[in-house]
């Protein structure tokens, strides 16, 4: 016997390998779900008042809204709020959450037509006009929102 490979082996690790390829696609697509295809999910930045006194506790929710009859995942949300100091915040029902520079909440799972918010709960220090950013995106399922808002402090 050679210790080289016949030309029918090759034809057979080459089947095999086509085999694995398919088969891994078609995993792929299986493990997506079917919201991936059509897209959707949006979401909104909404805040208890545009207008407070220093020192007076507001807060701004961001939401994250699957529009289809099926679960999405991952979704993450967050809140832009340079000026303004956090004492309190309400994460969504799933997912990990931080705040640091901007308050995130990463990996929420939406159930179908399912509504998930994370809260807020900001004061500023100093008078002035600011800018509050909020948004729901994905990496991997269409739509997402971003939304800004003025808050003035008096």
């Amino acid at each position: 016997m050679s210790s080289s490979t016949s030309p029918r082996s090759g034809i057979v690790v080459l089947r095999l390998s086509l085999i694995l390829t398919l088969l891994a696609a078609a995993v792929a697509v299986a493990g997506r779900p079917a919201s991936a295809a059509t897209g959707s999910f949006t979401g909104n930045l909404t805040t208890s008042a545009t207008t407070v006194r220093a020192g007076t506790p507001f807060t701004a929710t961001q939401t994250a809204v699957n529009l289809t009859s099926a679960q999405i995942y991952p979704i993450t949300v967050g809140i832009r709020r340079l000026g303004f100091t956090v004492t309190g915040s309400v994460p969504p029902r799933t997912g990990f959450c931080r705040i640091a520079g901007s308050a995130t909440c990463s990996f929420l799972a939406l159930a179908p037509n399912e509504t998930q918010s994370y809260t807020l709960t900001l004061v500023a220090s100093t008078p002035g006009s600011y800018q509050l950013q909020g948004w729901a995106t994905s990496t991997s399922v269409p739509g997402g929102s971003l939304t800004t808002l003025a808050v003035t402090v008096v």
